[in-house]
């Protein structure tokens, strides 16, 4: 019971960090916007019937975006603020555990992440028929949950914020822009069949051309693996910095 409040105070902090920062909070209504937009506009460019191409391109911008800046920028920059401010140490410090801090700090933009991508879907315009809810609910989850380590290790290695900004560039450079892009290049599109975004939008192209998606092998490996390497990579900086056993 003990370990619950603590674990809820963590998440309560995060919530209140988030809530005051208007970019964070902007990012995932600007998100659905843009993803709503889009369908607005395309829909009248083509006489109201959106092609499985359209919407395919459609759900890749929104499932990327919500994934890189829920993600990738919430966690990362929440938890630069707290070095900033200096309270990180002092949490570590405290009662509270590294798993607790780990779980509370990632909490919010899990779900938050996971709830947009499922908004993406809804407001992308395609037939709900041709989603396999299940499939996509569990890619959909183990990308958030990686975007949202990703996020930590950002956090860990800036300094303020502003410098978590600059480091998450690369991160979307790769992670954003990349699957975005593989429908414009062979090379590209290659290699973002070795990305957990890649995975997702690749689901996600599918079920726009209303092909029946399974999980293939490769897939199913490339999202556990880079979730098995992103959590050891956090665990590792996490050490190094000193928080661990503080």
């Amino acid at each position: 019971m003990e370990g619950i409040v603590k674990l809820a105070a963590v998440v309560k902090i995060k919530w209140i960090g988030i809530s005051r920062n208007m970019s964070i909070v902007i990012a995932p209504i600007m998100t659905i916007g843009l993803v709503y937009m889009f369908r607005i506009l395309y829909g009248r460019n083509s006489g109201g019937e959106l092609s499985p191409a359209m919407i395919s391109i459609i759900l890749n911008i929104g499932l990327s975006m919500s994934i890189c800046s829920d993600g990738f920028l919430m966690v990362g920059t929440t938890i630069a603020e707290e070095k900033e401010k200096h309270t990180l140490r002092v949490l570590m410090t405290s009662s509270v555990t590294g798993v607790q801090y780990f779980i509370g700090s990632i909490l919010l933009p899990f779900i938050l992440t996971v709830g947009v991508n499922l908004a993406v879907l809804f407001f992308s315009g395609i037939p709900m028929e041709q989603v396999s809810l299940p499939i996509f609910l569990f890619v959909n989850m183990i990308a958030a949950f990686i975007s949202c380590v990703i996020g930590m290790i950002i956090g860990i290695c800036a300094k303020n914020q502003m410098n978590a900004n600059m480091i998450a560039s690369p991160f979307l450079m790769i992670f954003m822009m990349v699957p975005v892009l593989g429908g414009m290049s062979e090379g590209l599109h290659r290699l973002s069949g070795y990305l957990f975004t890649g995975v997702l939008t690749e689901m996600t192209e599918a079920f726009a051309n209303g092909k029946e998606y399974t999980l293939q092998p490769l897939n199913v490996a490339v999202l556990f693996l880079e979730l098995v390497i992103s959590v050891l990579v956090f665990l590792s900086l996490y050490k190094r910095n000193g928080y661990e056993g503080d």
